[in-house]
């Protein structure tokens, strides 16, 4: 091996910060520590307002595995991740939030699976914790570790691996790489996470399941995804649809026959029911860029978005309330998001 290769990290870990402040160095803390020392931190300042940017600059002059990015104008947490990727030089990829907690041994962890199981991806469990990192209740867990090389992309589109997030997997660069470049033609704040994993396990070959959970999901009462309303909810998630229609239609109708219905499934579950037809009408000019974009595309796939097949299933922060209330087992909950 020569030089150069040797001093390659191992794994690239991209953190999207804005206006994150003091809360952003424990959340690093926890990658700086993390028993696999061969890292590569890269922090995105997306244009804060705060001291984001300070501190992050603190951070990468007191540790030179860290390296800093800022922009000069907000585009949002998808366009900073790519930023991050297209920085990135390491062999594996990771994620992390701002305001969320690797644990020591997450990334040693999930590198070596990927290494032993020879796969492309790999995914962990996650807890969701207080801002003190209290458990409350697991997000997402495996009853066991699998190895998966069949019907990866299939059992993906059907919320067998989880709902689409990054911060809980390792990929390997090939199957990510590809799509440096996903740029949206509006800014997609919301289900952002789930079109990049697309593209990634329609690539993969193999993943390996791991039932540790190596990952602590912070609740954040305020952050957007809490907040948004069904409404808010339907209309991001349909605006996803539209882009993930224009970008996969050319990987052929199977594929995007899968895609649609993953949307289909989504759009059906409880968070995303709307009672009372007004309170989308306020977002008519953004329904209409996603149906025009669609139009363009493959216009069936507006008949096949409205398409039901299946009842409506429990959705995600439905479900978790009900876990910590009534004090559900993680299978039972699991059971809730098929």
């Amino acid at each position: 091996m020569n030089d150069s290769m040797a001093a390659l990290p191992k794994i690239s870990v991209i953190v999207p910060v804005f206006n994150a402040g003091n809360k952003l160095v424990p959340s690093i803390e926890s990658l700086l520590k993390q028993t696999l020392n061969d890292l590569e931190i890269i922090i995105v300042n997306d244009a804060s307002t705060d001291n984001s940017g300070v501190v992050i600059d603190q951070l990468a002059q007191a540790n030179n595995n860290i390296v800093p990015v800022h922009f000069t104008e907000n585009k949002g947490v998808h366009e900073a991740r790519l930023a991050g990727l297209k920085k990135s030089i390491a062999p594996w990829i990771g994620f992390l939030d701002a305001d969320d907690f690797a644990r020591p041994n997450m990334f040693a962890v999930l590198h070596a699976t990927a290494i032993d199981k020879d796969v492309d991806i790999v995914i962990c469990g996650s807890d969701r914790v207080t801002e003190q990192r209290n458990v409350m209740a697991p997000k997402l867990q495996f009853k066991s570790s699998e190895e998966v090389d069949k019907d990866v992309f299939r059992r993906f589109c059907q919320f067998e691996f989880g709902t689409g997030m990054l911060w809980n997997k390792l990929f390997k660069r090939s199957v990510i790489e590809p799509w440096f470049d996903m740029h949206f033609p509006w800014r997609q704040n919301i289900n952002e996470d789930l079109l990049l994993n697309i593209g990634c396990f329609y690539r993969a070959k193999s993943v390996y399941l791991c039932k540790e959970i190596l990952h602590e999901y912070v609740l954040n009462e305020s952050s957007v995804t809490s907040v948004t309303t069904n409404a808010k909810a339907y209309l991001n998630t349909y605006r996803a649809a539209a882009l993930a229609v224009s970008l996969f239609s050319e990987l052929g109708d199977e594929v995007l026959s899968k895609v649609i219905d993953m949307y289909r499934t989504q759009l059906s579950w409880i968070d995303y029911q709307i009672v009372d037809v007004r309170s989308i009408l306020s977002y008519e000019e953004e329904f209409k860029e996603a149906v025009d974009l669609i139009n363009r595309v493959r216009p069936a796939a507006l008949a096949l978005l409205a398409a039901r097949q299946r009842p409506p299933v429990i959705g995600t922060r439905l479900a978790l309330k009900l876990l910590i209330q009534k004090g559900l087992s993680v299978a039972g909950f699991r059971a809730t998001q098929r």
